[in-house]
């Protein structure tokens, strides 16, 4: 049906009755199907409306991916709220200044962000009371006034944490802009996708982001495919989610493809030599090895939010794997071109899609014009006249048009600096922090590319005297700044001044980042294979820095995949396997250099130990221990409780709608706790509960040596009577 607003595509997507979202939070898993989660999205826009929230006002949301974010996206929809997205990894204060900024009425948070933190002053609602219900039907909603093609739908902030943000007016129109065109190339192929159905997407890129958006909310229906969410970005984890889910197509930043790729060579060696020319099927069938590890319904990769090393893509090619890439921008709602998925180009971002016009200004600057570009910066008429000319957005962004009509990415005309997590970094921010700090005359920020990487740093130039420590000040600024701002190098400039030019004063940020390019930098290059340290290892996250045993793992300014990769490469670099909760515990270099020292017989260390292993015993699990379990607690064991304790049970009704797994926790700790839940739960739950019992505890028992006799047997003897008679396992 011809579609004037979102609204239209909502009711289509309604009435699909598969699976729509999966969502793993690391303890257990929610579904939800398309109707449920319209259904809570219609109850969610009937909420607003009792609120007295409606067309044009702004309500913000603050959150990981989830159900309840799309929840939330599609109920302001349904209602005419505009909903203002903010990364889950952004500062509260930036949050409060972008809601003050759209006057915010409400905020939505979801379980990752401190909402705590948020200033006092405007509703703060948990996503989690927009969860779907099960069996739900989507009801006709009916808003108070109609929506038009140009209703703002979101408004999405790019700036970075200390400057004043700037708002990206989305419409209705920018959306369908690029769903329509999509959606009509989809049905070409959707007879002979059948056999395959139902795609399943695992979506690691933030919903606050249009990329990730449009491949979680617009992209799926069109199929009809099912969206994975979940909290982990481990290699591990995204392989297991990719094979125990039977998922069809990941969609990330190229650095998950980096981590995967480290992974991936240390379980299978042999993908490193993986030949260029090489018949698909053949392919396959060399490394169907590495495609097991995925699964075999794995054969995609979908990547956005930042630049891909054509290398990179290469790598998963020779695999037999197909990784498509785009190129767009918030302000185009998001997608330019977009990689036909059986006609990639390598190296290219692809076509424009239909109703896009791209053009190549005179100096290689990418020119867009189409109904997909916002119609301008909110509030901000100045910024907004400088990006549109004649028409035409001025991306920022340098490129060129082959012979065939993909266009292909050379620079970035802009100084914004785009981390490899997709993460935007304005020099300016970083550069009022590192001004204020203490010595520092001037300094100049700019993405330096470390030796044997593709990915973008921040590198800092600084003027400050010669007694000034360049490692006190950036961790000084560092404290100041969010984890994608932090500077991971910086360089002395001898002259009295930055490089300027004559009339206007800019900084010339290009011809200083040419200059810490060459051998003036005094970046250290990528250590030789046979040097193997932490140390070595180290110099390729945080190049040019001076590290001391005492230098911070924080100071390092690491993103959280960052810190996955790093562990990885100690572990392939010195030949160790390395605790990852002793990997998590390190706070220094030297922390780190000890997780990776050889085990010495009676070396003395004071570095992060390790903790006891834990021991889930089997045993008590047994048909014969379970029954006698089943009968001797409700019999003897518990009714003794009521000889000391008088119980008064409320609040069972909450147990009936839920599912495993579930914790209980008591208030407080004795030995009569464990007792006296059970006691207190109806039998569904009292004989699936498994209570933990403090390890300490039982010190005889798992550490004998030295303790007398009488204390073994004793302490033994409880450790066996807990664990048979109460399911109990020591923690």
């Amino acid at each position: 049906m011809p579609r004037r607003t979102l609204i239209d595509f909502h009711a289509d997507i309604s009435t699909l009755p598969s699976e729509f979202i999966v969502y793993d939070d690391g303890y257990r898993s929610w579904s939800y199907s398309y109707g449920e989660v319209m259904a809570a999205a219609g109850m969610f826009a009937e909420r607003l409306r009792a609120e007295g929230i409606g067309r044009e006002a702004a309500v913000a949301i603050w959150s990981e991916n989830r159900a309840e974010w799309v929840v939330a996206l599609w109920g302001c929809l349904l209602e005419g709220v505009v909903l203002v997205p903010i990364d889950y990894r952004a500062s509260p204060a930036f949050l409060d200044r972008v809601a003050q900024i759209v006057e915010a009425r409400a905020v939505l948070v979801g379980d990752t962000v401190d909402a705590s933190a948020i200033p006092a002053g405007r509703p703060v609602w948990n996503l989690a009371g927009l969860r779907p219900r099960t069996g739900a039907r989507p009801a006709v909603h009916h808003p108070l006034v109609e929506p038009t093609p140009d209703d703002t739908a979101e408004i999405i902030f790019t700036s970075g944490a200390t400057a004043e943000p700037k708002g990206v007016v989305i419409t209705h129109r920018n959306i369908l802009a690029n769903i329509v065109p999509i959606e009509r190339e989809m049905a070409k192929y959707r007879k002979w996708a059948k056999p395959f159905l139902p795609i399943r997407f695992l979506n690691l890129l933030p919903l606050s982001h249009m990329f990730g958006q449009a491949m979680a909310t617009f992209i799926p229906p069109m199929l009809p495919g099912v969206v994975v969410f979940t909290r982990s970005y481990a290699p591990e984890d995204i392989v297991r989610q990719i094979r125990e889910r039977r998922v069809s197509v990941l969609v990330c930043v190229p650095k998950i493809l980096e981590v995967l790729r480290e992974h991936v060579l240390r379980v299978a060696p042999e993908a490193a030599t993986a030949p260029v020319a090489m018949h698909w099927a053949r392919r396959w069938w060399t490394f169907r090895r590495i495609h097991r590890l995925f699964g075999f319904k794995f054969w995609a990769m979908v990547v956005g939010a930042a630049p891909l090393d054509p290398e990179l893509e290469a790598f998963w090619g020779r695999l037999g794997f197909l990784v498509i890439q785009g190129y767009g921008l918030t302000e185009t709602a998001p997608i330019v071109t977009l990689n036909h998925p059986l006609r990639a180009a390598r190296g290219a971002v692809g076509k424009p899609i239909a109703g896009v016009e791209v053009r190549i200004a005179d100096d290689g600057e990418i020119l867009v014009r189409g109904e997909n570009v916002t119609t301008g910066y909110y509030k901000a008429p100045a910024e907004t006249r400088a990006s549109f000319v004649d028409g035409w957005f001025h991306t920022g962004d340098i490129g060129e048009l082959d012979d065939k009509g993909q266009l292909r990415i050379r620079g970035r005309k802009k100084e914004m600096i785009v981390t490899s997590d997709g993460l935007n970094v304005f020099p300016e921010d970083v550069e009022r922090v590192l001004n204020g700090v203490p010595g520092v005359a001037e300094s100049a920020v700019v993405g330096l590319t470390a030796p044997g990487s593709h990915a973008e740093r921040v590198h800092a130039v600084v003027v400050a005297a010669l007694d000034t420590d360049l490692e006190e000040v950036m961790r000084t600024a560092n404290a100041q700044l969010q984890d994608h701002q932090k500077v991971r190098a910086a360089t002395r400039w001898r002259g009295p001044e930055l490089p300027r030019t004559e009339g206007t004063r800019k900084l010339k940020r290009r011809e200083l980042r040419d200059w810490l390019s060459g051998s003036a930098a005094g970046v250290a290059p990528r250590q030789a294979a046979s040097d193997r340290s932490v140390a070595s290892v180290l110099q390729r996250f945080a190049p040019g820095r001076t590290l001391a045993p005492d230098t911070t793992v924080d100071d390092l300014g690491l993103s959280s995949l960052e810190r996955v990769e790093l562990m990885m490469a100690i572990e392939e670099a010195m030949q160790v396997t390395v605790d990852e909760t002793r990997f998590a515990a390190a706070r220094t270099v030297a922390d780190l250099e000890a997780l990776a020292r050889p085990i010495e017989a009676g070396a003395a260390t004071d570095a992060v130990v390790a903790a006891d292993p834990f021991e889930f015993p089997a045993w008590n699990r047994s048909p014969i221990v379970s029954a006698l379990r089943r009968v001797s607690l409700p019999t003897w064991i518990l009714p003794l409780g009521r000889v000391f304790v008088s119980l008064e049970v409320a609040g069972l009704e909450h147990l009936d709608a839920a599912g495993g797994p579930v914790i209980f926790a008591a208030n407080h700790q004795s030995h009569l706790d464990a007792p006296m839940i059970l006691q207190a739960l109806p039998p569904r739950w009292r004989y699936r509960v498994a209570p933990a019992m403090a390890k300490e505890f039982f010190a005889a028992h798992f550490h004998p040596d030295g303790q007398p006799a009488r204390a073994r047997v004793t302490n033994s003897l409880n450790y066996y009577l807990a664990s048979a008679f109460f399911n109990a396992f020591p923690l």
